[in-house]
């Protein structure tokens, strides 16, 4: 079987974080056994200017660990004119196909990441070419309510014409049922990173007096950290043993810095900077529980990620982590609830003995690992060709 995914936001280098669940995706299926590659239209905006004047523009072609991966580096021109730069997005993944076309030939299904900006182009494709596709939902511009009156109409075709719509946790699907009209939504969760599926070694930590709280995040007012240091404020003045260690970087990383000190935590707070793969995985294995304050998420990588090092979690009802976070591995409390987080943070903290970190990850793995989410997926796309569910006649390339 020859899949090729379409994403709407791709990583520009291997060590980027920007849709890494993508790129880790479409190895996880290459490593399975289908035939995989990747048409990936890379845009800026022009305030990035430096990233454009340093990065790659244009058409490239290149073998990332045997995963051919297609991309074209440009720049959204047009902000007071949004639709010419989607039109420009899709025409320059359209001639990213044709080059894919010809060096690999034709797949048998799409994968769109995103109904836009991917699944139109998948749609794009589809029409001209006979081939059917699936679209996996992950952005958080419904839930934000950032969808604009103009770009409904080719987003509705688009998903109104895929073989499947896939979104990343329950509760998005239920919102994008209501988005799309009532078309069906599975849940299908993305996938633990490589670097996590490594053999837990329980023995690793040292012997501490201290129960260290662990968050990762990109550090914007989405994630909430806002509430979160208050609220560990407040379970400090009750648990003095009790530290918060925070990894990432952003905007608001200077204003966490005074909230530290207004708040007279800077000797049980530690905030990290931006960490890499194995410097998250060193976090976690350090800490004994894990926390996020998130006010709009449609999945929540870290959560899955911290129960795969054994750690249990803390989660705010945001729309991700209701399909992660269970009685049994976790606590779930409102958005922008101080008081609410600070009992949660007492509360785990009281019952740490009731979680046992090898039976967090063993359940961990069973829900999220690469060989559950893949099998997952190479059964949808056998049914899906198996029962001839190309476009209808009407809609074949010969007929347009």
């Amino acid at each position: 079987m020859h899949v090729l995914l379409l994403p709407s936001w791709y990583p520009e280098t291997p060590s980027s974080s920007d849709g890494q669940f993508f790129r880790q995706q479409a190895h996880a299926l290459q490593q399975a056994g289908l035939k995989t590659g990747v048409v990936a239209p890379l845009f800026r905006s022009p305030r990035r200017w430096r990233e454009i004047i340093g990065g790659d523009c244009g058409f490239r072609r290149f073998d990332d660990d045997g995963l051919p991966t297609y991309t074209y580096g440009g720049v959204y021109f047009f902000p007071r004119l949004p639709y010419i730069d989607r039109e420009r997005w899709v025409a320059a993944g359209m001639r990213l196909f044709g080059h894919y076309l010809a060096d690999h030939g034709r797949p048998d299904i799409l994968h769109a990441h995103a109904v836009n900006h991917g699944g139109i182009l998948a749609d794009r494709i589809s029409r001209r070419y006979g081939i059917p596709y699936v679209i996996t939902e992950h952005s958080s511009a419904y839930a934000r309510g950032l969808i604009r009156p103009w770009q409904r109409k080719a987003m509705l075709q688009a998903a109104g014409r895929a073989s499947a719509r896939l979104a990343v946790s329950r509760e998005f699907c239920r919102l994008l049922e209501r988005e799309y009209g009532g078309l069906d939504w599975q849940y299908l969760p993305n996938m633990l990173g490589g670097h996590f599926c490594r053999p837990l070694p329980l023995a690793e930590q040292a012997a501490s007096d201290c129960f260290t709280f662990c968050s990762v995040a990109h550090l914007n007012r989405n994630k909430g950290f806002d509430i979160l240091l208050p609220a560990f404020a407040a379970a400090l003045r009750r648990q003095p043993c009790l530290r918060l260690e925070i990894g990432g970087d952003g905007a608001e990383r200077g204003f966490l810095e005074k909230e530290v000190g207004r708040l007279g935590i800077g000797h049980a707070v530690r905030l990290s900077g931006a960490l890499d793969a194995d410097g998250v995985l060193a976090l976690m294995r350090r800490s004994q529980a894990f926390v996020l304050a998130s006010r709009t998420e449609t999945f929540g990588v870290v959560w899955i990620e911290a129960l795969s090092q054994g750690l249990p979690v803390i989660a705010t009802r945001c729309g991700g982590a209701e399909s992660i976070v269970t009685p049994e591995n976790g606590l779930l409390v409102p958005t922008d609830d101080v008081q609410a987080l600070t009992g949660a943070l007492l509360d785990l903290y009281g019952q740490r003995g009731r979680y046992r970190a090898a039976v967090l990850r063993a359940d961990c793995l069973r829900q999220f690992g690469r060989s559950e989410v893949v099998g997952r997926l190479k059964a949808m796309y056998q049914n899906i060709l198996a029962a001839g569910r190309d476009l209808p006649i009407a809609n074949r390339p010969e007929n347009l």
